[in-house]
């Protein structure tokens, strides 16, 4: 930062400074960033540190009083999807990567739940799923992994499901969901919905893993996961707005990353431009799998959810996964700050920028953090600290 810029020191200040304030505060500045976002941060040449500010705050809106039925509650007046150009020919809904073979297109979604507790990693399979979702769970946070345009043969080690699940993945066309098991009123829940849950044991694919012990032997084969369901159940639909192949991402500002304190664990997440991906790091050290690759994908998406207690077991947290609320874009090596909307469970998300266009993602794989607002019954810590 230059010295004699008073004007660039206050500007990169404020901004900074706007990204660790209480979330409703920041939240409204998020929304206002567009061009101006992290100032001119192009003269930032270090990662600026944390100064410990949490998500919650004395600024913050008081929360909400309806308790876990709000994640069933249907949000009207929320913006439409803006028409965008399509690329030339069929693309992959997960990806918006170009395919040659249509049949798969009716191919069925398959959601995964993988577990990041300590003693799960490394994991299998987080490099190969198409969208992945990491939301607060128990403890350590959890893994949805949707799976569509390819498989894997061993992924895990699968865990239980939540409560938040029902609504988080509800826009995949009736997927089909694998956990190892769970309460039973979140059992309930699942089998309930729309989604064909399949829990450890239940038809084919599930494999144990001879070198762990419970609860992180459990494993499964994703081709044949997704033999569970009949042929009443096709594809998904887009989820996501892509650019074309190959054309490069000028919307935003350009960012190295970012640090992401999500409940019990700190994502790490780096831009590495000889690969056009970002690798991940977490609690201070690469994220790296059973194969000894790191954690990377092409887009990374922070959405904050307002979470609530889980009706099914208050001491599990359930995120508010329709609405509307902040969320900050990693694509291309650049940032574009926006908004998350969703009417009702079975829609896609929709990301929008602060002038209210889709944001456009690079064709790939897509992570996605769900972050707690602090605006819900239950009042998290969740931080973010940009890296320039």
């Amino acid at each position: 930062m230059r010295n004699n810029d008073q004007s660039r020191i206050t500007s990169d200040d404020t901004t900074l400074q706007a990204l660790r304030t209480p979330v409703s505060r920041r939240r409204a500045l998020v929304l206002a960033a567009g061009a101006v976002l992290f100032g001119a941060c192009s003269d930032w040449s270090a990662e600026k540190p944390s100064t410990g500010a949490t998500a919650t705050g004395a600024g913050d809106s008081a929360p909400s009083t309806d308790g876990a039925s709000s994640l069933n509650t249907s949000t009207t007046g929320l913006p439409s999807p803006t028409t965008v150009p399509a690329p030339v020919g069929p693309v992959a809904p997960l990806t918006g990567r170009p395919i040659t073979d249509s049949a798969m297109l009716s191919r069925v979604a398959l959601v995964v739940k993988v577990s990041n507790d300590t003693g799960a990693r490394p994991q299998t399979g987080l490099n190969d799923a198409d969208i992945i979702f990491e939301a607060w769970g128990a403890g350590p946070t959890r893994f949805a992994t949707v799976w569509h345009s390819t498989d894997a043969d061993f992924v895990g080690p699968i865990r239980s499901c939540r409560e938040q699940d029902v609504n988080l993945v509800g826009g995949f066309n009736r997927a089909v969901f694998a956990c190892s098991g769970g309460n039973p009123g979140n059992i309930a829940l699942l089998r309930a919905s729309d989604l064909l849950l399949i829990k450890e044991g239940q038809g084919p694919g599930w494999e144990l893993d001879p070198t762990r012990n419970r609860p992180h032997k459990t494993h499964a084969n994703t081709a044949l996961l997704r033999s569970n369901a009949g042929p009443d159940r096709s594809g998904p639909s887009q989820q996501f707005r892509y650019r074309a192949e190959g054309q490069a991402s000028t919307a935003g500002l350009p960012i190295s990353g970012f640090n992401l304190q999500i409940q019990q664990v700190l994502a790490q997440w780096r831009y590495d431009a000889s690969t056009a991906t970002y690798l991940r790091s977490q609690d201070h050290a690469p994220h790296v799998l059973a194969d000894g690759k790191q954690v990377s994908t092409e887009n990374v998406v922070v959405m904050w959810l307002d979470y609530v207690p889980s009706r099914i077991d208050s001491r599990s947290p359930a995120g508010n996964s329709t609405g509307t609320n902040a969320a900050m874009v990693f694509t291309g090596g650049r940032l574009i700050g926006g908004t998350w909307s969703r009417s009702n469970r079975l829609d896609p998300f929709v990301l929008t920028d602060t002038e209210g266009a889709p944001i456009l993602l690079t064709p790939g794989r897509t992570f996605v953090e769900l972050p707690n607002s602090g605006k819900g019954i239950i009042k998290g810590k969740d931080t973010f600290t940009p890296v320039v």
